[in-house]
Order: C-alpha cells, then sequence, then structure tokens
C-alpha cells in the first residue's frame, strides 16, 4: 500500500459526490480510519486531517462513524465478520498493532477532541475568518 504511505504527508482532497443514502458518510470514515491507522502515524495524527461536511448531522454522524470503527477495532467487537475484513484489508497493520493504536488513538481524541476536525463547511471558513479576522481588519465579534 504505498499510496496510503504517500497521502499523509501530502495533501488529499477527496470528494465524494453521491446521492442521499449512497454510503458517503460511511466511505469518508473508513477513509479517516485508514490515514489514522496507517504505519507511520501516531495518534496525534487525527491533527493533520480535516473533513468538511454540508450539514451538522452529517458532521455529527461521521465523527460517530469513526469513532464506532476505532471502538470496533480496539475491541475487536465486529457484529459483521465482512466488515472487518473491509477495515482490516485497507490498513497496512495487523489486527494486534491496529487494536493497539485504535485504543491509543481513542484515548488521544479524548484528551484532544478539539482536534478531531470533522465539520460543516460554513463552521470551517468562520473559524478561517475568526483566526483571521485582526489581519483582516474585522472586529473580533464579526
Amino acid at each position: 500500500m504505498t499510496e496510503t504511505k504517500s497521502l499523509i504527508s501530502s495533501p488529499e482532497v477527496r470528494i465524494v459526490d453521491a446521492s442521499a443514502g449512497s454510503g458517503k458518510t460511511y466511505a469518508l470514515a473508513h477513509r479517516y480510519i485508514q490515514l489514522l491507522l496507517q504505519k507511520e502515524a501516531s495518534p496525534d495524527a487525527i491533527r493533520t486531517i480535516l473533513a468538511i461536511t454540508f450539514t451538522n448531522m452529517a458532521a455529527r454522524e461521521m465523527k460517530e462513524r469513526v469513532l464506532e470503527f476505532l471502538k470496533k477495532i480496539a475491541l475487536d467487537f465486529f457484529t459483521d465478520p465482512g466488515e472487518r475484513e473491509l477495515i482490516f484489508s485497507k490498513i497496512e497493520l495487523d489486527k494486534p498493532f491496529a487494536q493497539i493504536r485504535a485504543q491509543k488513538i481513542l484515548d488521544y481524541i479524548i484528551h484532544n477532541y478539539n482536534f478531531f476536525q470533522i465539520q460543516t463547511i460554513d463552521s470551517f471558513v468562520y473559524l478561517l475568518l475568526s483566526g483571521c479576522a485582526f489581519r483582516l481588519g474585522l472586529p473580533a465579534n464579526f
């Protein structure tokens, strides 16, 4: 999986455009997990990943899915063996090491939730503007 190794060190933009109910959130959450569970990645790799959706509901659902995947990996608690196979086929780690890594990532998220960047496009733009308000000549409470 040499493709995955280079993605964390260089920018990647992935756009998923599909109809409602087609599995976009699942696919993006799965990709998020792939990035977190690379061999070279550390638990703080979450600081380098930004996922943007259009609605608050989609952002919340994606966060829930990422946390659910991490929990399933950490505890090896998959109700569907096909899901286990799918997840482990896309990551570079063997099962015991992936379980340890998933637990460390969950711990990191719990202690550093503000770095778990799955948000709506409007909240992301607001964050950028508020971070640059002074330089843009905008009042702090614009």
